[in-house]
């Protein structure tokens, strides 16, 4: 079987994956625009920064071929969740300006004390001590936490940074659990976002990204294939030390070529094989 007979899409990680920092992964803009005349590409970022459509504008400056409703972040999937619910929130936004500008578009009230209901935590980089004395006492009282993802880092041209995970972490360390995380690996997250493309079957599909945490742990969660890129967080000695481990590893998306595809379509049809002959004997 060929791989536009086993998979229905290739779903890409963006950060580390596909760019880092201002510049593109080399090689990257010429092989993900080719797999894209094969087979359907998108794209699901842990980014709780942006929205979609900005960051369809930050791919096509590099040269990809991407579109707005190709993507889901985490920010998205936080306005989705909160709409579903069908009410109006109070909302301390301890995340972006465009997050939270956001949430007030959508008719929240964005607050800065503790009479919130909910609180919404992101990558903050106005971050201050009172600003979270203001979300630890709203929590106390009952306020809901969410998160955009539990990220730790996040890769930046100049090296890591503090990711979504990082301020979650605060609350966690005031004994404090998020209600919802809206990123990767998260199960509802992950199919919420290929729910949105009309895709089904999860395991029809590929993920590739640069973490092993978030990436290819997700794909594991809803029973996808997924590649591991080496342009980003993971490495080599992680894989290994790994208790979920990527289908392929490749050193970036610039590996990703069809005759890369067509080798792990080729493992993946024979895993099936071996696992279907050991339940038959």
């Amino acid at each position: 079987m060929t791989p536009t007979e086993i998979y229905e899409a290739i779903i890409f990680d963006l950060d580390g994956t596909l760019f880092r920092g201002s510049k593109a992964i080399p090689g990257a803009v010429d092989a993900l625009n080719a797999l894209r005349d094969q087979i359907p590409c998108r794209f699901l970022s842990n980014n709780g920064e942006r929205r979609a459509a900005s960051l369809a504008r930050r791919l096509q400056d590099f040269g990809f071929v991407a579109h707005a409703e190709e993507i889901v972040t985490s920010a998205e999937l936080v306005l989705g969740l909160l709409g579903d619910r069908g009410e109006k929130r109070r909302i301390l936004a301890l995340a972006s300006d465009d997050l939270t500008e956001a949430l007030a578009a959508d008719g929240h009230r964005i607050v800065d004390d503790p009479s919130a209901d909910t609180i919404v935590v992101g990558v903050d980089r106005q971050l201050t001590r009172e600003r979270m004395v203001q979300g630890l006492r709203a929590a106390l009282a009952g306020a809901m936490l969410i998160g955009t993802n539990e990220d730790p880092t996040y890769p930046a041209g100049d090296g890591l940074r503090p990711a979504a995970g990082a301020y979650v972490g605060f609350f966690r360390g005031m004994g404090i659990e998020p209600v919802h995380l809206c990123g990767k690996p998260d199960e509802w997250a992950v199919r919420t976002a290929l729910a949105q493309w009309g895709i089904r079957d999860p395991s029809r599909c590929l993920f590739v990204g640069d973490n092993l945490r978030t990436d290819i742990e997700a794909a594991a969660r809803v029973g996808a294939d997924s590649v591991l890129v080496l342009s980003g967080v993971s490495t080599g000695e992680d894989v290994r030390m790994a208790a979920v481990k990527p289908t392929a590893v490749v050193p970036s998306v610039a590996d990703l070529t069809l005759p890369a595809l067509a080798a792990i379509t080729e493992s993946r049809v024979a895993n099936l094989a071996r696992a279907t002959e050991g339940g038959q004997a």
